[in-house]
Order: structure tokens, then C-alpha cells, then sequence
């Protein structure tokens, strides 16, 4: 074999180790944020009584259990929380104004505003068979859009991915609901 193409199996190689070190330490660190937060999680579903799994779903849609994310609108932290929705908690909670909307992204406080808002919603539509399609509409698309555009069926049992418009709530809808039955399947429940 020519010494040229010995370097250049040699560098492929080393490459492609490298490559592969990269990728299970990206795994690894996820593995690591994704347990990180199942304590709080657990003690906070438990305070609203909602699912857990649902919880921890959210947080794998709307940040993948990254603490100080923001989102492509101005949302903060693991659960995504806009600043409305934070005022809308201080109105809720008689809570004193937040001195900076940084404070969102402490997990305890983003975590709990989400699971208050999840809860709105699961409360709102427990009669219904997809109770958790019409919580996670209105987490995703507001409450709003889900009375204006007629995402609540007629049927307490009706099929809710089929009125849902919104291509982009309906695949946020879908893969949260797709965790969320993963991780419930594992044992992270409460449920």
C-alpha cells in the first residue's frame, strides 16, 4: 500500500473516531440535562395535578432541558414562558412584579408557570377523551385560537388532531404527545 493512501485511511479513521467521540458526548451531556430536572418536574405535577410525563415532554419539545434558551419570539427558559404569561401569572398568583424578566429562566419559576398553564387547560377540557390535544393546543396556539378556529369537538370523544389548522400546532401537538407516552411508557409517571 502507498504511504498517501496510508494517511489517508489514517486521518478518515481519526476522523471518523473523532466524529464519534463528538456525537456521544453531545448524547451524553443530553442524557445528563434530561434526568436533571425529574425532581422538580415530579414535585410541580404533582402541586397542579397533571401528568408528569406531560411536563417533561414539554420541556423536551420547547428547550430539549436547556435552562437559559431563548425563543424565536422572546420566550425564556425550559418551558418556553413569554412575558405575558408571566404577567398573567403575577395577576393569578398575587405574586410582586418580576424585577427582570431574566428570573424566568431560574427552572423552579419557569417550570412552575408552565405546569399552571398546562393545568389551565387540562382542567378546562378533562371531560374530553383527547384532554391532552386541547392542553396542549391552548399551551402551544393560546386559548384563543383554540374556541376561534373550532379545535374543541363537538363529541367529548371527537378527534382533535383533525380540527386543529394549524400545521404547526398540530406537529407540536403530535410530537409532544409522542413523548409524552415514551416517557410514561418508562415509569416516569405519577399518573
Amino acid at each position: 500500500m502507498k504511504k498517501g493512501l496510508k494517511i489517508l485511511l489514517c486521518l478518515g479513521l481519526l476522523i471518523t473516531l473523532g466524529v464519534l467521540v463528538y456525537i456521544s458526548k453531545v448524547y451524553m451531556d443530553f442524557k445528563k440535562r434530561e434526568k436533571k430536572y425529574d425532581p422538580l418536574i415530579i414535585e410541580t405535577a404533582k402541586r397542579h395535578n397533571i401528568p408528569p410525563s406531560l411536563i417533561k415532554a414539554v420541556i423536551l419539545r420547547e428547550s430539549k432541558f436547556t435552562e437559559n434558551v431563548r425563543g424565536a419570539h422572546g420566550e425564556y427558559g425550559l418551558m418556553q414562558i413569554t412575558e405575558g404569561a408571566a404577567d398573567d401569572w403575577i395577576r393569578a398568583t398575587r405574586k410582586k412584579k418580576f424585577k427582570s424578566y431574566n428570573q424566568l429562566f431560574v427552572p423552579e419559576l419557569n417550570v412552575e408557570i408552565g405546569a399552571l398553564y398546562l393545568a389551565k387547560g387540562y382542567k378546562k377540557y378533562k371531560n374530553y377523551k383527547n384532554v391532552l390535544a386541547l392542553t396542549l393546543a391552548q399551551y402551544n396556539a393560546g386559548p384563543t385560537a383554540v374556541i376561534k378556529n373550532k379545535w374543541v369537538p363537538s363529541h367529548k370523544d371527537g378527534d382533535v388532531l383533525k380540527l386543529v389548522t394549524f400545521p404547526g400546532t398540530k406537529a407540536y401537538i403530535e410530537y409532544i404527545l409522542k413523548h409524552q407516552l415514551a416517557y410514561k411508557e418508562r415509569g416516569f409517571t405519577s399518573d
